[in-house]
């Protein structure tokens, strides 16, 4: 029972006390990072619940070659009473919430793909090709400026943002805007929305998809920023001043001061594999509480040889 209680713990751990630690100062320093660690550690919590199902009910045989004790050892520690029946139980529990994440992620994307084909058909109906082949125009006199994520990937402007927006403003916007498609944050968005809906009264995932909505545009703008720092920061002001509606994925939102403070302070951009070695950090854990009762048996064998 040591690994299900290890994975139990780790669960407990990541699910309440890691929500805290993901928002502090250095998230908005390092946002592709914070978005990192926000998506890797509810799919190790997952992983972990699983896991420790798993390990309390189904203990799996191991054959470690040369072993004193026959050859057979416990990778989830001794047999629990009960044998078969707790062990088929066991099984069923962890593959119900191995479908039900599963379920909740197919919903979610089925749901995201209709919703963003019915817009693309409202916007190809409504809209007018801009000069970009990427960019869509509506007539609308309210500033707006988002992506569409569906087939042609496409950026809806607003004739009122078109208006309000200078040709070097307008040109950070698209930058920020192409930064969310390259990146597919709708993907990432969607997976922690699935998340949070499959399981929601746990505050990790329960917290992941506001936080990285969030992060998401912390990320595209520091994309932005590369070249189109000063046109950037004033665009924001701009659709800000001038009562952009806030949506997802967009260049406008209730976050603009706080974006503009970092677009206008000097940014340190963390390195691409410190980003991938956070996301290895988040799903080491299960890892290698799975394989602790293999490597004890391992130092047991050494042991007596």
């Amino acid at each position: 029972m040591t690994a299900a209680v290890l994975f139990a713990l780790y669960a407990a751990a990541a699910g309440m006390l890691a929500p805290a630690m993901l928002r502090g100062p250095w998230a908005a320093r390092s946002p592709q990072l914070a978005m990192t660690l926000w998506l890797a550690l509810p799919v190790s919590w997952v992983a972990a619940i699983v896991l420790a199902i798993l390990a309390a009910a189904a203990p799996l045989p191991l054959t470690w070659p040369g072993s004193p004790r026959g050859g057979r050892v416990l990778l989830a520690g001794q047999a629990v009473p009960g044998g078969r029946v707790i062990a088929i139980a066991g099984l069923l529990m962890a593959a119900a919430v191995v479908l039900r994440a599963a379920g909740c992620v197919a919903c979610e994307f089925r749901r995201g793909l209709r919703d963003r084909r019915e817009h693309a058909a409202l916007v190809a109906a409504t809209g007018r090709p801009g000069d970009e082949p990427d960019v869509v125009i509506v007539d609308h006199d309210a500033p707006a400026v988002h992506c569409l994520p569906s087939g042609r990937h496409q950026i809806v402007i607003s004739a009122g943002a078109l208006a309000a927006l200078t040709p070097g403003q307008l040109r950070a916007v698209l930058a920020h805007e192409r930064a969310h498609l390259r990146r597919r944050h709708h993907v990432i968005l969607a997976l922690a929305t699935a998340l949070a809906h499959a399981f929601p009264r746990v505050p990790l995932l329960g917290h992941a998809q506001p936080q990285l909505a969030v992060l998401a545009e912390m990320a595209a703008d520091d994309a932005a920023i590369r070249h189109h720092r000063d046109d950037l920061a004033a665009a924001l002001v701009v659709l800000a001043t001038a009562g952009a509606r806030p949506a997802t994925l967009a260049a406008s939102g209730p976050e603009a001061i706080v974006r503009l403070q970092r677009i206008l302070a000097t940014q340190q951009q963390p390195r691409i594999g410190l980003t991938r070695l956070a996301a290895i950090a988040g799903l080491i854990p299960p890892v290698v509480i799975a394989c602790l009762p293999l490597l004890l048996a391992a130092c047991d064998v050494s042991s007596h040889p």
